[in-house]
Order: structure tokens, then C-alpha cells, then sequence
């Protein structure tokens, strides 16, 4: 015996009403229709009576449809007539609707629909569904619709679109739902699009519901950070950052651009990051298509904020209801990536994770649009919330993150220039700051001179006391920054080894026993507590070499250095002093094998031409430095792809510098006189000075 499915008319409630999160996704899906049908406008009107919201009306100048249409395609639920002819229609248009269940979104808004249509040269058709009759139905077959067919056109101006009309509606819409769905409503369309765009949505309301709402055309302007990229295939293919200060901050000379040009060879290379480490990717091979990426950052700290020049809790109240970077498909909005619960691009994780250097959500909007006709990859879910979160998704979020990580890095050099000019900082060393005032305070006011040295005896203990636990953890810090390094080496060392022995290839195996030798000898010496006294440099370049032959190696890297024949000394503390050195060696082996050079160097080079210094330069071929050197030194602050970087190594090589009275400074190949052979062969893209005292500098109370 055979049985056939029957289907309860509860499923149209299914597809309707329950698989719709909200009000503003059932909206969208009407939208999408008006889109399909080649409407250049849809108008959603919200109708009051006596106050109280009594029918949503969404009105599109589309196509329309005739009764066979209606008959054959609306009224068929799950139809493919837009997945079967998934082409470009007469308005070069792809389908944004592909389940044909998208009609029934309505019934999320309302149990009472009318649908009224029209297509030119045919008959105008009036359809009317009360939800209300469903239940007493046992077949879906039993759920008879009613329709007219009028031959008078009183309807369409154009002679064909289509109405849509809502009654007896199932929520209570206060006029914070309500605008809240307008501003959802608004964003349908892409902020950054021309008002020219060939489909516009445009919510109405016959009373004043929607006033006083801010339009963004305003906020824009209260923006200063700008950017706009196009991704295709593996690589930008253009990059567009500009840095627009308001004319208020008149300290500020002028603006900045950065155009795909300016970028390294290497940084328009698309990556993905995957355990801390870079792949690249390609958004063909994912089918994910090009993708434009549009962005504005605001200036949110209280200090700036001050000078903009419009109604500040408004802008505030806006880009907290609207920031977020939200995505577009054929100009239409995907729902509902940049929504407040959707942090799809883990902007505001990044920020938890990492102090400094990084946005959120409440500083930006964005607009990611791609194109339907190329993005087969990207599958919208059934129940019209994003997409499935496949290998293309996964994809696609980290191109998009990579872009946007470059934006922020040029963001960064900005905003510390607006920092320096507008913000009260303190000095470097706030905590020795407060207590200088304190001293002083207490020496200027305190007449009594028992009670006046008894406090400057507390104090001066604080300020031995705070200086010794900060140069420990200084020295924890240093330590801990090349520790990843320095174990990443000795296992890959430990795994040559084990290879070379089974292989039998004892010449192999004792030059590998010896690097690894090298490598533990160094982290020893790294990590041993050591004073400051009279040092030969070279002593500190060997045992830092030693440390990374295996990597030089490894990544082929070559190394120039004039240590074996170097006899200066100076004022140092030897472990310290090879952690720093080691910090800023692992530094220059990223950036070469980041920029893929084929040939590369690194120079080391000990000199005494910084006057009251002996100093070991290092400099590499690399692609210099993408930061200026007051933000390269600022904690939690990177220049590296996705801001992978801890962002505090430069600054604790700098803040161990100057607690060994010495100083870290990044050079240009102008300032400091490098041999020959190295400005020749160009190794000068990036050079960091570490100098050190050549006389011992007595402390404050000797």
C-alpha cells in the first residue's frame, strides 16, 4: 500500500509567521519583491487612525502581475520560478527571493491582506486573504482565496505595480517600534549609495511619527575618518583612506589621503588569520565575487568631540542605534549583519581582547555590498537572517576584516596626532609625575621640618619602591614577548634533530645540537638577573644572534654585522639589553617574510656617532615602518595585517631602554651615517638605534 503526505494549512502559519524573526525581516521580504519585480521605488505607508497604527501599506511601481501569474506563481507556495530562472531580468536584475515563501512574510505583520496588482495591457486583480479563516481548514486546499478582476486602471499612475496592504495587525506599534522599524527601513538602502540608485525605499506615515529623526546626509559630516576599498580576486584593487579634520580644530594643518599606491606591495595581498598566523585567500576561488567596502569612523573622545560643529547628543544617539557594518547584495540589505546583537566581524570582541588600537561598533558605519550575479557562495539562510555560515562565509568576513584593519591603522596614525594636539596628557611616567607634585607640594607648604622629612621619607620609599617593581615587570614583559619565538625555534630545532638522527645524517645532527645549545644558552642569559655596568656590545650581538641563527636560517635570511670587530662599550644591563635586541630582531624576520622578499638582510651595525652614545643599529631591506614613530612606540598600537601584533613590544623595548638611561629611535637612512654596502643594497628601509650611555649616570641622590 502507498500513502501520500497531507499537508495541515498550519504550515502557511509555519512559513509565515514563524520562521520571520521580526517586523522589519517580514518588511524586507515585501521589499524584496517590489525589488524583483524591476519597482524603481517602494513606499511603505503607515497609516494612523485615532493615533493608533490601523494598516501598513507597501506600494512598488514594478511589473505587477495578471491573474495567471497570481494564479500560478504567487499563490504557489515554494515556487522556482525565480530559482529556476535565476538570470538577469529586464531590468538587469538578479532575484533576491529564492525559498517562494517570501509572500507569506506578511502574515508576521497582519491577519487581514490585500493584494491589489497590475501589469500593463492587462487587467487590474484584487486578492483578499483573512488569515483569520485558516483554523477552521483542514486542508490547505480548503483555504480558498478571494480575488476580482477590475478592467478600469484606478490604482497605478504607471499602469502597473503593486499594493499590499495590512489590516487588524498582530502587535501593538508604539512609536518607538515604530522607529525603529523606519530606521531598519532606511537602511535598506545603503547609506553610501547616490539618491540616483535604480531602487529606493522610502517609509511614510500619515502622521508626524517619523520627525525630528536625524538624516545621515548631517551625521556624516560629523565624521573625520573615511575609507572605501574594492576587493577582487586576491588583492585590493583600490584603497581610498582620507583623514578630514572639521575646521574647528584649527590646530590641525590639514588632512591626510592614502590612496592604493601609498600601501607596500604585500599589503594588497588579501589574508585571512587563522592561529595568529597569515594566509592568503582569493574570493573567487570561494565564488564570493568582488566586494566594495565603504566606511566612516567618528571621534567619539570627549576631549575632540568638544569641537563638532553640530548637536552632539545626536550624533551619539545615532551612531549608537546605527553603527555597525552592514551588507548589501544588489543594493539590498542582507538582514541583519550590523544590528546591535550581530557582531558578525567580531569588532567589538577585538576590542575586549585587545586594549587600544582597535574601533567598535559605536564609532562606525559601513556598508559591504557585493554582487548577486558572482556571490553563489553565500547562501542566505530560510529564515532570512544572513547567511550560512560556510567555508565562503568564513571567507568573506576575514577580507572584509583584513580591509578593515588597514582603515584602522591609518586611523590610528591620525588620531594620536589629534591626541597630541588636543588632549591633557600626562607625562610617560604618571604615577613618578603625581609624586614629583606631591614632593613638591609638600616641600613648598609643610613649614615644620620633623613632619616635612618624615613624608618625603614615605615618598622617596614609594618612588624607589614603584621604580624597582616596574622595571621587573618591564623585564617579565621583554622576556615574555620573545619567549613564543624562542620556544617556536628550539621545537623546530628538536624536530630537525630527531629528523637528522633517523636519517642517519650525523653531520646534521650535531649542527643541530649546536644551534640548540645556542638557543636555550641565550634564553638563559635573557631571563638571569644582571646590573648595569661597563659592556662590550658585541657580547650582547652575539648572544642575540645566537638565539636566532636557527630562524636566519630557517627564513633564509642573511645577516651583516660588524660586532666581531667592534671593541666599544657602554652602560647597560646585559640581560635586558639582549631581550631588547632579540624584541627588535623578531621584528625585522616578520616584515621580511611579510613582504615576501626574495633577498634578505638584516644589518646589525655598532657605532659611536650619537653623541654621549654607543649604539647597535639594526636595519633590514623590509618594507619600513607604517608608523610613525610616536604611535610605533605606543602601547597596544601594531601596523601589522589584522592587528595581529601585541602591539607592546616596541613599547617595552623603548620604556627598557630608557630605564637603562639609554633610548630606542627609529631612524631614517638620513639621520644616521650607515656603511656603504647598506645604503647600496638599500637595507635602510627600516632602522631602529638602540643606544646606550657611554659614561655611568649617577642617580638622582648621589
Amino acid at each position: 500500500m502507498k500513502k501520500p503526505f497531507t499537508i495541515s494549512p498550519r504550515i502557511l502559519l509555519h512559513f509565515g509567521e514563524e520562521l520571520i524573526k521580526n517586523e522589519s525581516i517580514a518588511l524586507l521580504e515585501l521589499v524584496k519583491n517590489s525589488y524583483d519585480a524591476c519597482a524603481k521605488n517602494c513606499t511603505i505607508q503607515f497609516n494612523f487612525d485615532n493615533e493608533k497604527l490601523a494598516k501598513i501599506i507597501v506600494t512598488d511601481d514594478g511589473y505587477g502581475m495578471n491573474l495567471d501569474v497570481i494564479e500560478n506563481v504567487w499563490l504557489r507556495i515554494g515556487t522556482e520560478n525565480k530559482f529556476v530562472n535565476f538570470y538577469n531580468n529586464k531590468c538587469n536584475r538578479f532575484p533576491l527571493g529564492e525559498k517562494g515563501i517570501g509572500r507569506l512574510s506578511a502574515h508576521k505583520l497582519g491577519n487581514v491582506i490585500t493584494l491589489i496588482s497590475k501589469m500593463k495591457h492587462d487587467n487590474e486583480i484584487k486578492l483578499l486573504l483573512d488569515w483569520n479563516k485558516l483554523d477552521i481548514k483542514k486542508e490547505v486546499k480548503d483555504f480558498l482565496i478571494e480575488y476580482t478582476e477590475e478592467k478600469e486602471n484606478s490604482n497605478f499612475k504607471n499602469g502597473h505595480g503593486t499594493i499590499i496592504i495590512v489590516e487588524d495587525l498582530k502587535q501593538n506599534w508604539d512609536r518607538r517600534k515604530l522607529r525603529e522599524v523606519y530606521r531598519n527601513l532606511i537602511s535598506l538602502n545603503s547609506p553610501f549609495e547616490n539618491l540616483s540608485d535604480s531602487f529606493n525605499v522610502l517609509p511614510q506615515s500619515n502622521i508626524n511619527v517619523f520627525e525630528g529623526l536625524p538624516d545621515f546626509e548631517d551625521i556624516k559630516k560629523s565624521a573625520i575618518y573615511f575609507g572605501h576599498c574594492k576587493m577582487e580576486g586576491d588583492k585590493l584593487t583600490d584603497f581610498r583612506y582620507e583623514f578630514k579634520p572639521w575646521k574647528s580644530l584649527s590646530k590641525v594643518d590639514k588632512g591626510r589621503k592614502v590612496k592604493l599606491t601609498d600601501l607596500i606591495e604585500e599589503d594588497l595581498y588579501l589574508k585571512k588569520l587563522e592561529n595568529r598566523k597569515l594566509y592568503y585567500i582569493d574570493l573567487d576561488n570561494h565564488k564570493i565575487g568582488p566586494i566594495e567596502f565603504d566606511i566612516i569612523i567618528f571621534e567619539t573622545d570627549s576631549q575632540i568631540f568638544s569641537y563638532v560643529n553640530a548637536e552632539k547628543s545626536s550624533i551619539k544617539n545615532y551612531i549608537k542605534e546605527n553603527g555597525g557594518v552592514r551588507v548589501y547584495r544588489d543594493g539590498i540589505r542582507v538582514y541583519d549583519y550590523g544590528e546591535k546583537d550581530n557582531d558578525w566581524l567580531g569588532i567589538d570582541l577585538k576590542r575586549v581582547h585587545r586594549v587600544g588600537g582597535n574601533v567598535s561598533n559605536n564609532i562606525i558605519i559601513g556598508s559591504v555590498k557585493i554582487n548577486r550575479e558572482k556571490s553563489f557562495g553565500l547562501i542566505e539562510k530560510t529564515n532570512r537572517e544572513g547567511f550560512l555560515e560556510n567555508e565562503s562565509y568564513y571567507v568573506f568576513t576575514q577580507a572584509v576584516n583584513y580591509a578593515l584593519s588597514l582603515f584602522v591603522r591609518e586611523r590610528n596614525i591620525d588620531k594620536e596626532i589629534l591626541a597630541n594636539l588636543y588632549k591633557k596628557h600626562k607625562v610617560i611616567e604618571p604615577v613618578l609625575s603625581d609624586l614629583a607634585d606631591v614632593i613638591h607640594i609638600v616641600e613648598e607648604n609643610v613649614k615644620e621640618a620633623n613632619i616635612r622629612n618624615e613624608i618625603l621619607k614615605y615618598l622617596g620609599r614609594i618612588d624607589k619602591q614603584y621604580t624597582e617593581v616596574k622595571n621587573v615587570l618591564l623585564k617579565s614583559a621583554n622576556v615574555g614577548l620573545n619567549l613564543s619565538s624562542v620556544i617556536h625555534g628550539i621545537e623546530k630545532l628538536i624536530s630537525s634533530l630527531v629528523g637528522a638522527l633517523k636519517r642517519n645524517e650525523y653531520n646534521i645532527a650535531i649542527n643541530m645540537s649546536m644551534l640548540l645549545e645556542k638557543a636555550i644558552r641565550g634564553y638563559t642569559a635573557m631571563i638571569k638577573n644582571s646590573d648595569i655596568r661597563l659592556t662590550p656590545l658585541k657580547d650582547i650581538v652575539s648572544v642575540a644572534l645566537d638565539n636566532y641563527e636557527f630562524r636566519f636560517n630557517d627564513h633564509k635570511i642573511k645577516i651583516i654585522s660588524n660586532h666581531i670587530n667592534s671593541n666599544l662599550l657602554a652602560y647597560l644591563a646585559e640581560s635586558e639589553s639582549i631581550s631588547v635586541l632579540t624584541n627588535i630582531l623578531d621584528n625585522s624576520i616578520f616584515w621580511l617574510k611579510y613582504a615576501k622578499k626574495i633577498n634578505r638582510v638584516i644589518s646589525i651595525f655598532i657605532t659611536d656617532q650619537i653623541n654621549g652614545y654607543n649604539s647597535i643599529i639594526v636595519s633590514d631591506n623590509g618594507p619600513g615602518f607604517n608608523l610613525p614613530f610616536e604611535l610605533a612606540i605606543k602601547p597596544f598600537i601594531s601596523g601589522k595585517p589584522h592587528n595581529i601584533g601585541s602591539g607592546i613590544g616596541l613599547h617595552v623595548a623603548s620604556e627598557m631602554m630608557t630605564s637603562m638611561k639609554g633610548q630606542l629611535i627609529i631612524c631614517n637612512k638620513h639621520e644616521v651615517e650607515l656603511p656603504p654596502e647598506i645604503n647600496e643594497s638599500e637595507i635602510n628601509k627600516s632602522i631602529i638605534c638602540l643606544s646606550f650611555p657611554k659614561e655611568k649616570t649617577k642617580k638622582k641622590n648621589d
